[in-house]
């Protein structure tokens, strides 16, 4: 068990990790607990049940290796500063005000009204200061309809962390064609991760059809301690 001294300090309670390893037992502590276990751990579920613990969200993940095309995009290009109140509104539109899509952050079992817009909003600024996080948007008509993230984790391996496009400017395959153009401008072959929830089936088509490769399926169980 581990304490998360970031999501602590962040929301104002003790919050602790555990993983398939730890003893639910030992969550007598007040605040919040996160367990995160592999979807092929069934007694691990079972035994994180017994114990209180709710399941929150379920995410299903890719690993891929990809490499550069010659192909250019029109519209795309690496964001500005200027691009940085757009981003943040229309992520906090998709993943906090979408009815469609809920989160374990909008979760009223767990946490306050508020909490969902204070964490995605926390979660854009800081990835977009983060120097090994790539941001590409795109213009069509003259508008800037969508963003795209991408995280170096190492030089081999790089992460997919959030994604969105306005309304009227869905069903162009827009976010597949953003991540394509920063693999271009990585410029060399790596292991390209993807997650989404395990109810994002549109996602998960699109994964599928671009020959994503499954790597797993993780769920996340909540235990609040008061």
């Amino acid at each position: 068990m581990k304490l998360d001294s970031w999501m602590t300090e962040f929301y104002g309670s003790p919050w602790y990790r555990l993983d398939s390893t730890d003893n639910p037992k030992l969550c007598k502590e007040e605040g919040l607990y996160e367990l995160r276990l592999s979807s092929d751990d069934f007694s691990g579920i079972m035994e994180a049940q017994k114990h209180g613990f709710s399941l929150v969200e379920s995410f299903i993940e890719f690993a891929t290796e990809v490499e550069p095309s010659q192909e250019e995009y029109e519209g795309i290009r690496l964001m500005n500063k200027s691009d940085y109140s757009f981003i943040s509104a229309l992520n906090e539109q998709s993943m906090c005000q979408n009815e469609g899509y809920r989160t374990r952050f909008n979760n009223p079992i767990f946490f306050y009204e508020s909490a969902c817009k204070k964490y995605y909003g926390a979660a854009i600024t800081n990835n977009i200061n983060d120097p090994n996080v790539l941001t590409a948007v795109i213009e069509f008509g003259n508008e800037v309809v969508g963003f795209f993230m991408l995280k170096m984790i190492d030089q081999h391996t790089y992460k997919g962390l959030m994604t969105g496009v306005i309304p009227k400017a869905r069903g162009m395959k827009f976010h597949i064609k953003m991540q394509q153009f920063l693999i271009n401008h990585i410029g060399h072959p790596f292991t390209l991760i993807n997650t989404t929830q395990l109810s994002n089936l549109a996602v998960i088509k699109n994964h599928i059809r671009s020959n994503r490769s499954l790597s797993k399926i993780e769920h996340i169980f909540y235990k609040k301690v008061q």
